[in-house]
């Protein structure tokens, strides 16, 4: 048997993935609340890994009380230890750019700046957007927002699409538009996300791990979207949700049920890790192998 190094640091992401509950959208079930104080009263490290913004940390504490480091924007903004690790935003030149290339697309667009205040301010504040996310608060438009001083800017540009036939084109549109400026991609049909070119999910954790002093084999992350596929690709232990996607699941070797789930194998195997007959019993992770 080779030598076993227990898992110390769970990565999961938010929306279809620890918010995973259809009836309740927006929420941690309480499996996954059960589970996440188990992980952490035995001493481990939960991370939530999400295109949400920071300010999401605040909110989980309060609806829940789980506290947790956070890898926000797709990895452009990181808090570990309520220490904010980085903090990457957006400028003014690529905003004004991005609303130039937006004009020609107005019917079929809008776009949201993803920064840690209370109202969200966007391209044009249209019924599109409204729609998707309703209990948000717009107020501003991107324009005026930026003629006016500012200290805080996006970490994150947020776009909905009207039709998600058209993410294609747009992610090709804005990618070979922002080559080498920005990074491009989605964490669902019919969106499309930009931050900071070097921003991803999967870098910032590799950081994240230096500085903890963990190495890849003592964590797993779990996702299902476009946007998680780096981090779930960068280490050994990468689970797409059973939900996901073909074309997300075909590209992640292990899959999962829930976060509740995969908590449950991983301190299983902690414990295996002291006992060597029932870690040969364990077959972890290859037996949540999807391909």
């Amino acid at each position: 048997m080779t030598d076993c190094k227990p898992i110390r640091l769970l990565a999961s992401d938010l929306d279809g993935t620890l918010y995973d509950d259809l009836q309740h959208p927006g929420q941690i079930s309480a499996m996954n609340q059960a589970a996440i104080r188990r992980w952490t009263e035995a001493g481990n490290r939960f991370l939530i890994a999400t295109g949400r913004r920071a300010c999401t940390k605040q909110e989980i504490f309060k609806n829940y009380q789980i506290d947790c480091d956070i890898l926000a924007c797709n990895g452009a903004k990181v808090i570990v230890d309520k220490e904010v690790l980085w903090n990457r935003e957006i400028m003014p030149p690529e905003l004004s750019e991005l609303c130039d290339l937006c004009e020609p697309f107005r019917d079929e667009l809008d776009f949201v700046l993803d920064i840690d205040i209370e109202e969200r301010i966007t391209f044009q504040a249209n019924s599109l957007i409204q729609q998707r996310f309703p209990d948000d608060l717009y107020l501003q438009q991107v324009r005026d927002y930026l003629a006016s001083d500012q200290t805080d800017y996006p970490n994150k540009i947020f776009m909905v699409l009207k039709d998600p036939a058209r993410q294609a084109f747009f992610l090709d549109y804005f990618s070979q538009h922002f080559k080498g400026r920005l990074a491009v991609t989605s964490s669902g049909l019919d969106l499309v996300e930009m931050s900071c070119e070097g921003c991803s999910k999967g870098r910032a954790l590799l950081t994240i791990l230096d500085r903890l002093g963990l190495d890849t084999d003592q964590v797993v992350a779990i996702g299902d979207e476009q946007n998680d596929l780096d981090m779930l690709l960068s280490i050994p232990y990468g689970f797409a949700m059973s939900s996901a996607r073909p074309a997300i699941k075909e590209q992640v070797p292990y899959t999962m049920d829930s976060v509740s789930d995969l908590i449950d194998a991983c301190l299983a195997y902690n414990a295996a890790c002291f006992s060597k007959s029932s870690l040969d019993k364990m077959n972890f992770p290859a037996a949540y192998r999807h391909r």
